[in-house]
């Protein structure tokens, strides 16, 4: 891992499935089990994995912050660097390994649902699920039929 990119291993429970990443830096593509170097962000990172035959899998990861890093630019740069960072990604981090579940699809009919996993609380859940759905991981149908199950 250097600068503001760094690579993430998406790991799932059947091979071959096809794996979008998304931030407001852009998108990769990887096949899991397999790996896509992305750009870091302070935003999350969307996840969304396809197969036909199972349902869709989506996950939005959280990054987090690189505190030694933060304060050796802090302490050597001053807020310049520190801002440089945050605005760059530079200082934020995310997990090394992402793994998802997709579920085979129990009937033959053609309409694949989707597998959204969110956590935290529910206002968090939902900003979650806004970010999976503009950054366009979600559809609107998916983000609606996901917002409808979580107030519920």
């Amino acid at each position: 891992m250097s600068g503001n990119t760094q690579p993430v291993t998406i790991s799932t429970n059947v091979a071959n499935a096809k794996c979008t990443l998304t931030n407001e830096k852009g998108s990769w593509l990887a096949q899991a089990p397999g790996s896509a170097v992305v750009t870091n962000s302070r935003e999350n990172l969307s996840v969304r994995c396809e197969k036909k035959g199972y349902q869709t899998a989506v996950v939005s990861v959280p990054s987090k912050h690189k505190d030694s890093a933060t304060w050796g630019n802090v302490i050597l740069g001053g807020g310049i660097g520190y801002i440089w960072d945050r605005n760059t990604g530079a200082a934020f981090i995310y997990p090394s390994t992402i793994n998802l579940t997709l579920v085979k699809n129990e009937t033959s009919n053609t309409n694949q649902s989707t597998d959204v996993k969110l956590s935290g609380s529910t206002v968090e859940q939902l900003k979650q699920l806004n970010d999976l759905y503009k950054s366009g991981i979600l559809t609107e149908k998916e983000f609606t039929k996901a917002k409808k199950k979580l107030l519920n």
